[in-house]
C-alpha cells in the first residue's frame, strides 16, 4: 500500500465513501450553522426551509456537473485549471488564483474566530464550575496566545500531501456537528430544559422582509465545498458515475438535514427573540452548553487544513509553468452557452476534426501521451513545502494583526464561492459537451446553474456594500483589566436588535464560509 507520507512520490488513490462524505461535510458545515436559525427569523419556518433545499439542490448540481468534467477529461489529476485549459484556457490561471484567493482569506477567519471564541470559553467554563472570572490569567485570554497554539496542532495536518488524510479531522468535526445538534435537540424538545430559556418571541411561518437579501448569504454559503471536489474525485479509489453521485447526494443531504434540524428547532425554541449565535442563547452556567462552545472552537479549527490544501493547489498552478499547451476549440468556448436556446441543429457538425493536445512533463520537458496527461500530478516536494510554509506563516502572521477580515472576504467570496460553486460549473460542462447532441438537455440545465450563479453574485454582492455601509469604526486592542471587563459584559448581556443587525452584517462577508465570519463577529456573545 503506497504510503501517505510527507516524502511520497504520488499520492495513493485510497480514497473511500465515508473519508470523502467526511471531508466534504467538513468543508461545508463550519461554525455558521449557528447562524441558520437567525436567518430562518427573517424568512419564517416555511421559506427557510425551503431556501435550504434550494440552496443545497443548486450546491448538490454544481458538484455533480463539476465531477462530470472531470469525466470528460479523465485521468487523476484533474482540476479547476486543466478543465478550464480545455475550455477557456486564458481564464486558467485567474479561475484559480480566485481560488486560491478565498481559500487563504478563509483560512485566516478560521485563525481569528478560534482566537476569539477562547476566551469566550474560558469565561463560560469558570462560570460553570463556580469560579470567579477575575481569576482567569491574563494569558488565558490573549488571542495570540491562542493562535500560536491552534498552530502548533495544525500545521503538520496542512503538511499531508492527499485530502483523504485529513479524514481523521473530519470526523472529529463531524462529531462536533453532532454534539451541536444534540444540544439544539435537547433544548428545543425537553420541556425540563426549555425552562431555562429566555422567554420565546413570535414564531412566523412566512415572513418576508427587507433583511431577505442580507440573510440570503447564509444559505447559499452554507453549502460551497466545490474547491475540495475535484481532489475528492482524484483520490477515490472507485470513481464511477453512481459512487461519486452517492457521496455528492450523502454530504449535500446530510448537510441539509442538519441545518434544517438546527434552523427549525432553534428558531421554534426562541421566536424573534433568536440571537445571531444559536449556542449564545444557551445557558451559560451549564457544562454541557459549554462542551458545545468546545465543540464550535473544534469545528472551526479543523477547517483549516481543509482550505489550506486547495489554497496550495490552486496557488501552485498559478505560480507554475503551464503544464501543456492549449487546446483551442472549433468554436468560441463562450458560443457554447447560448447555441442551445436558438440554434437546435448547429450543436454538431459533421465532419469535425478531432481536437488534440501535447502536453509536456512538468519537470523534464518531455511529451506525455494525452491518455497520461491528467495522471495524478504531485507537487514536487520541495515546492509543496515552500508553498506550505508560506501559506501557514503568513495565514499565522495576519491573523496576529487583523481581528476583522469580514469586509474583505466578503466581496473576494462574493465573486469567488458564486464562481466555483455555479459559474464556472455551469459554463464550463456546456464548453467541454457543447458538440454532443445528446447531452444538450443537459447543457441547458447548466447554463440555467451558470445564471442562478450570476444573480447569486448580484446579491451578495450587494449584501457585502450594504455591509460597509453599516460598518462600525474598529476599536483597538485592550488590556487584561478592560479585555475581561469587555468579555464579562457580552458575556451576561443578551444581543440587541442593533447588534443583531450589525452580526447579520458580518455574515454576508464569508465566502465558502459566510457565516463562519459571522460567528467570528459575534462571537462576543458567547
Amino acid at each position: 500500500m503506497p504510503s501517505a507520507s510527507l516524502g511520497s512520490s504520488s499520492p495513493a488513490v485510497t480514497g473511500t465513501m465515508l473519508s470523502s462524505v467526511a471531508n466534504l461535510l467538513n468543508t461545508l458545515i463550519g461554525a455558521g450553522i449557528c447562524a441558520m436559525p437567525y436567518a430562518m427569523k427573517y424568512t419564517g419556518l416555511l421559506p427557510g426551509i425551503g431556501l435550504i433545499v434550494l440552496c443545497s439542490f443548486t450546491s448538490a448540481s454544481g458538484l455533480y456537473l463539476l465531477t462530470r468534467c472531470a469525466a470528460k477529461v479523465g485521468g487523476r489529476g484533474t482540476s479547476f485549471f486543466s478543465v478550464a485549459r480545455k475550455t477557456i484556457p486564458s481564464g486558467a490561471r485567474w479561475f484559480d488564483l480566485a481560488i486560491a484567493l478565498k481559500c487563504y482569506g478563509v483560512s485566516i477567519s478560521y485563525l481569528i474566530i478560534g482566537g476569539q471564541l477562547m476566551p469566550q470559553v474560558m469565561i463560560s467554563f469558570f462560570k460553570a464550575f463556580g469560579k470567579d472570572p477575575h481569576e482567569i490569567p491574563g494569558s488565558f485570554l490573549n488571542r495570540d496566545l491562542w493562535i500560536l497554539i491552534f498552530m502548533v496542532f495544525l500545521t503538520p495536518l496542512c503538511f499531508l500531501r492527499r485530502l483523504d488524510s485529513l479524514r481523521h479531522t473530519s470526523y472529529v468535526s463531524f462529531i462536533a456537528v453532532v454534539y451541536l445538534v444534540i444540544i439544539v435537540v435537547f433544548y428545543g424538545l425537553m420541556d425540563h430544559a426549555k425552562a431555562h430559556l429566555p422567554p420565546r418571541g413570535d414564531v412566523d411561518l412566512i415572513k418576508i422582509d427587507g433583511h431577505l437579501v442580507s440573510i440570503f448569504p447564509i444559505f447559499v454559503f452554507a453549502f460551497t465545498c466545490a474547491q475540495n471536489m475535484f481532489p475528492v474525485y482524484n483520490e477515490l479509489a472507485n470513481n464511477s458515475e453512481s459512487r461519486v453521485n452517492a457521496i455528492i447526494v450523502t454530504s449535500i443531504g446530510t448537510a441539509a438535514v442538519i441545518y434544517e434540524i438546527v434552523a427549525v428547532l432553534g428558531y421554534i425554541s426562541f421566536g424573534s427573540n433568536i440571537g445571531s449565535n444559536i449556542i449564545a442563547m444557551y445557558p451559560a452556567t451549564s457544562v454541557f452548553v459549554c462542551g458545545g462552545r468546545i465543540a464550535i472552537v473544534l469545528l472551526t479549527l479543523c477547517c483549516y487544513p481543509l482550505q489550506i490544501h486547495p489554497c496550495r493547489a490552486s496557488f501552485d498552478k498559478v505560480f507554475s509553468k503551464a503544464r501543456g499547451e492549449r487546446i483551442v476549440l472549433p468554436s468560441d468556448p463562450v458560443d457554447a452557452l447560448y447555441e442551445d436556446w436558438g440554434h437546435e441543429g448547429d450543436s454538431h457538425r459533421e465532419g469535425d476534426e478531432e481536437d488534440t493536445q501535447v502536453l509536456l512533463d512538468d519537470d523534464t520537458g518531455a511529451r506525455r501521451p494525452e491518455g497520461k496527461a491528467d495522471a495524478i500530478h504531485d507537487i514536487p516536494l520541495r515546492r509543496w513545502c515552500i508553498l506550505t510554509g508560506l501559506i501557514l506563516s503568513t495565514t499565522f502572521t495576519i491573523s496576529l494583526f487583523i481581528d476583522d477580515l469580514s469586509i474583505v472576504l466578503g466581496f473576494v467570496g462574493s465573486i469567488g464561492s458564486t464562481t466555483i460553486s455555479f459559474i464556472l460549473p455551469g459554463v464550463l460542462y456546456a464548453v467541454l459537451h457543447q458538440h454532443e447532441p445528446e447531452q444538450r438537455r443537459m447543457r441547458r440545465f447548466a447554463q440555467a446553474l451558470a445564471v442562478w450563479g450570476a444573480l447569486v453574485l448580484v446579491f451578495t454582492f450587494t449584501a457585502n456594500v450594504l455591509k460597509v455601509l453599516r460598518a462600525a469604526p474598529g476599536t483597538m486592542s485592550q488590556g487584561h483589566g478592560d479585555r475581561l471587563a469587555a468579555l464579562l459584559a457580552a458575556h451576561e448581556s443578551h444581543v440587541s436588535a442593533a447588534a443583531a443587525a450589525s452580526s447579520v452584517a458580518s455574515a454576508l462577508a464569508s465566502s465558502a464560509t459566510a457565516a463562519a465570519s459571522a460567528y467570528s463577529t459575534t462571537s462576543a456573545a458567547l
